[in-house]
């Protein structure tokens, strides 16, 4: 077998949620090494949402035609039917690779380099409380012109397109109707459904990302500093940042920081094993380039006390600051001394120094905390820090705000609302954190500065810190 023909079997297999974690790192392989293949890649992608969309509805016209449950035809009938979906499929996907790159290519520049058409191209929907900013107030059937704002201070405001998309606009928010196909969100939040075969490739951009639905329910955000968030309710969704293209599937999350690095910063949940099995991060790794087998970097608290054993659970101490940089992570679910974490009710900060600056590409971080008595409690699985860098001879101080005294911040990473979490059962409690940057690297340091924060839950007073069990750091000298 050729290695194109694996990359499309393999692509196929991802497609279809049925890759292997081992599979999963050879498709990865394949993608950095040839821009053929991450264009084949997306084109595979949407060919796939088209043709599960119109394989649903087939089996719908013909369910009514399929012979009752139990008959010898009905599984056959079924059968069928798969089999022409998966033929189709493949015949279609042959045809469309052919062209569709540079078709999608073309008529995406197009759209973003053409003039707003005048007319109304959506509508209000059903309006919840809303206070309007600056307007007269609208009522629910009024129309909305291409290139309109709207602008509302609270309450819900629902627009609905032509194609049957709808977004659902959470105050306060400023958002632009560009087209049927095209919209933009400043600031705010909203709830994008394009489930119809014509609203496929509905697109919402913000200042520093663009997300175009494959057929999808999607969460979008957008802060005043200029980061993006991004979640997948249902379906599929591709989110580009700078020229960096990301594929989300149901429950992926995606955060963009502003600046000239394009940060990305992913957050999933793991298989709560020691394996720590994620659907597209690594599991912790002793071939970083922090490692302590590699002898290069050293880990300090920087400020902060790291929690010690108390009277009623002698066992219950963190490990030391050494720990991020074994190679693995906990060992169970509830492993105090495998973690790193402070005293509760405190703030701390971690510092790592990588001997010399160097180019870095990504930081992992891993988290694992589920109470062995009470299987709700969760607290200390929430990743919650800010990350800084500094590439001078020595670390500025940490007595005071990181970037009035130098610090460059990274990222910012809260976990907890990547993943809505309302109740303790929410919380994953198993997390990896991946940040990495649409330009390739994250910049260049020589210390890396975290900035933890206990979690906060409404009806538990103490602030607990996070179970850390690594920090992985990929870099280049």
């Amino acid at each position: 077998m050729s290695s194109e023909q694996r990359a499309i079997e393999l692509i196929d297999r991802h497609l279809d949620g049925v890759l292997t974690v081992d599979e999963a790192a050879e498709l990865n392989r394949y993608l950095a090494a040839s821009n053929g293949t991450r264009d084949l890649f997306w084109s595979m992608a949407r060919v796939h949402a088209r043709l599960r969309q119109w394989g649903e509805q087939q089996l719908g016209e013909r369910r009514d035609a399929e012979p009752p449950a139990g008959s010898i035809a009905g599984p056959q009938h079924r059968t069928r039917l798969w089999s022409l979906r998966r033929w189709t499929l493949l015949t279609a996907a042959a045809a469309l690779l052919l062209v569709g790159v540079g078709i999608h290519f073309w008529q995406r520049r197009a759209d973003e380099l053409a003039p707003v058409k005048p007319g109304v191209v959506a509508s209000f929907g059903p309006l919840e409380r809303v206070r309007w900013v600056g307007v007269k107030e609208p009522r629910e059937g009024d129309g909305i012109q291409a290139g309109q704002r709207v602008e509302i201070a609270s309450g819900r405001a629902r627009i609905d397109f032509p194609s049957g998309a709808t977004v659902t606009l959470v105050g306060p928010a400023v958002f632009d109707v560009g087209s049927e196909t095209s919209t933009y969100l400043e600031l705010g939040q909203l709830l994008a459904k394009a489930d119809t075969p014509r609203s496929l490739g509905f697109t919402v951009r913000t200042r520093t990302a663009r997300v175009i639905d494959l057929g999808t329910e999607f969460t979008a955000e957008a802060t005043a500093d200029g980061q993006s968030r991004v979640g997948v309710v249902a379906g599929a969704v591709e989110v580009t940042a700078g020229d960096a293209r990301h594929l989300l599937r149901t429950g992926d999350q995606l955060l963009v920081e502003p600046g000239a690095s394009q940060v990305v910063v992913r957050i999933e949940r793991g298989d709560e094993t020691p394996a720590f099995r994620f659907p597209t991060i690594e599991p912790p790794s002793d071939r970083d380039y922090a490692d302590a087998r590699q002898g290069r970097a050293k880990i300090t608290v920087a400020k902060g006390i790291l929690a010690k054993a108390n009277r009623d659970l002698p066992e219950s101490w963190s490990g030391p600051a050494e720990v991020l940089l074994d190679g693995h992570g906990q060992r169970n679910q509830d492993a105090p001394n495998d973690s790193v974490f402070f005293a509760s009710n405190t703030d701390g900060m971690v510092l790592l120094d990588l001997g010399s600056v160097v180019s870095i590409e990504k930081i992992n971080t891993y988290s694992w905390h589920q109470n062995r008595r009470n299987t709700d409690n969760r607290l200390r699985a929430q990743q919650s820090y800010v990350l800084y860098g500094f590439a001078g001879a020595t670390p500025p101080p940490v007595d005071g705000p990181p970037e009035a005294a130098g610090w460059v911040q990274i990222a910012r990473v809260n976990s907890d609302e990547f993943f809505g979490v309302a109740s303790r059962l929410d919380r994953p409690a198993q997390q990896g954190c991946s940040i990495s940057s649409a330009t390739g690297t994250l910049g260049r340091y020589r210390y890396l500065l975290w900035e933890v924060k206990p979690s906060r839950f409404p009806d538990f007073k103490i602030l607990n810190h996070t179970f850390y069990g690594e920090f992985d750091v990929y870099a280049k000298p």
